[in-house]
Order: structure tokens, then sequence, then C-alpha cells
């Protein structure tokens, strides 16, 4: 069996290929940055993924990748960035996959930030569509072509909604790994040790993208075509909980600072419903506490390094 990862040198596709190499998957795929075994490249270029499709001829392919620019607002200027690859180069991607001979298994990576924000039951995939950010209207506008070219292309296409990923590799900008980096860096001297924190109730729905990534393995296999599933752990872990697992597993000593500049219109919830995804015999199995272990032995390491 062939893996084609769009967006393979990233963090959840790093973890992908990894997963599916220990499965017996022969992977390449294409990413901005040079990639071993892979192509650099984006998908703007159809020319170039005809002659690589064509080339590998994948039984899956993923599409990963994503700008994930992220705004307080509904229309600016990120949204076009955002919409250049969900919605235009996820065009030339289906339409590419459709001419193949053989028609792959797609799965598109969707966001929970596609969900009408402040609603306080975790959502399932029925709940209210209402972005309320650039990035989560350029993803719902990938998923919604992305499902009616599947219909017209006779496809099999299945889209995720993933809400927030965590764990080792992460790239900064993103609160776990942000306070993971921010503790090895207290551990090592390099900055007073005080964490400055905004609102610490915030919760929000964490997953380990090692579980996350055993979900899109799962659902590109056996999910149902046309359908779109959540990839979350369940559960709300405030930031609170966050900062307090950090301080269990620092090594030094740390002190908390609230600041009070908080992002607007940010919901103090956002949970999401998994048992559409349960049903097909996924569980997450990586504890929150080891997704922070994780998370913070990374930053050790590249910190010493």
């Amino acid at each position: 069996m062939k893996a084609f990862i769009t967006g393979i040198a990233g963090f959840t596709g790093k973890h992908l290929k990894e997963l599916l190499e220990s499965q017996g998957v022969k992977v390449t795929g294409i990413d901005l940055k040079k990639v071993k075994g892979g192509y650099q490249g984006d998908l703007s270029n159809k020319s170039k993924l005809e002659k690589i499709l064509n080339k590998e001829k994948p039984d899956y392919i993923f599409h990963l990748a994503s700008p994930i620019i992220r705004s307080q607002e509904l229309i600016d200027k990120s949204l076009q960035k955002n919409l250049a690859v969900d919605l235009f180069s996820s065009v030339n991607l289906l339409q590419t996959a459709a001419q193949l001979k053989k028609k792959p298994k797609i799965l598109i990576t969707g966001t929970a930030a596609v969900y009408k924000a402040g609603d306080k039951k975790p959502f399932k995939e029925i709940a209210r569509l209402e972005p309320q950010n650039s990035y989560g209207l350029s993803k719902l506008t990938q998923e919604l072509v992305c499902l009616q070219l599947a219909k017209s292309y006779k496809l099999k296409l299945v889209c995720t909604r993933a809400f927030l990923l965590i764990g080792p590799g992460q790239r900064p900008g993103w609160v776990i790994t942000d306070l993971g980096r921010k503790t090895a860096e207290i551990e090592r001297g390099k900055i007073r040790p005080v964490l400055v924190i905004g609102n610490l109730n915030i919760k929000r729905d964490f997953l380990d993208v090692r579980d996350g990534v055993k979900a899109y393995w799962l659902l590109i296999r056996k999910g149902k075509a046309g359908e779109v599933y959540n990839v979350c752990s369940g559960k709300a872990k405030s930031i609170k909980q966050v900062v307090n697992g950090f301080k269990q597993l620092s090594k030094k000593q740390f002190k908390i600072k609230q600041k009070n500049q908080w992002r607007k219109n940010d919901p103090n919830t956002i949970v999401g419903d998994n048992q559409k995804l349960r049903g097909l015999g996924w569980q997450p199995k990586i504890s929150f506490k080891t997704s922070l272990q994780d998370t913070l032995d990374y930053w050790r390491k590249e910190l010493k390094a």
C-alpha cells in the first residue's frame, strides 16, 4: 500500500508518516520544505502535481497542508492566504486524483474552528457551523467544496474536524508547546521563573497528535465516504490545568502571573463529541500528562542542542 501526504514535513505530517511506515505502508508526500523521500513544492502547481501523483499512484491521500494563519477577524488579509491552499490547492488535488486510473481514498483534515463558538455542549458533527475567524471560514469552505467535488468525481473522501492536537515536535505559536518551551527555558535559566498567562479558566479539548494520526489512519480505511468526523478527546482541560501540569513536571519552581489582556470573542469552553469516531473502534490512548511530559522533553532536547 502507498500513501501520499501533503504537508508531510509539518507537525502532524511527521507523526502520520511514522505511524504509516510502522504499519508497512510506503509513504511519500509534498511540502514547502525539502523532504527526504518526498517532493518540495506546493499544490498550486497543478502540472507538477499531476506528474507526481501519476508517478506515485497512491492508494491513500492525506491532505494535511494548510497555512493555518489565525486571526480574530472573519474577513481580512489572512483569509486570502488561507484559501490559496485550503480551497484552490485542494481543488487541484482532487481534480488530479480523479484523473488517476485507480482513484485513491482521500482524507481532508479540517478544524473545530468551523463550529459556532460559544455553544456550551460538546460539539457533535451536526452542530451549527458558524466560523468566527478567517481560518475557520477558509476550512469550512474547503470542507464544503471537497465534499461536493468528491461526489462529482466519484472519489471516496472523508473530512475531519480536529480540535487541538498537541505533543512533541509542535512549532511555537500554540499554547501547550509555548508553555512547554517556557518551562524548559526556566529550567535552564534562560528566562525568569515566571509564566505570564492570560485567562487561566479557558477550557479546550486537547488530543495527543499520536492519537490523532491513528484516527486519520482508521478513518481513511473505515470512515464512511462523504462523512465528517470530529477528531478530539471529548474532554475539556483548562489552561490552569496545563500550567499546573508543567509545574509538577518542572525541575525548577516557577510562579504564575496572570495578565488581563485576553483575546476578544474567545469562548470559555470548546470541547468536541467523539462518539462517531469511537463507533469505528477508535479511542484515545495517550494521557494528558504524557502529552505534557513528551512536549517538555522535546523542548529540553531542543534547547540543549
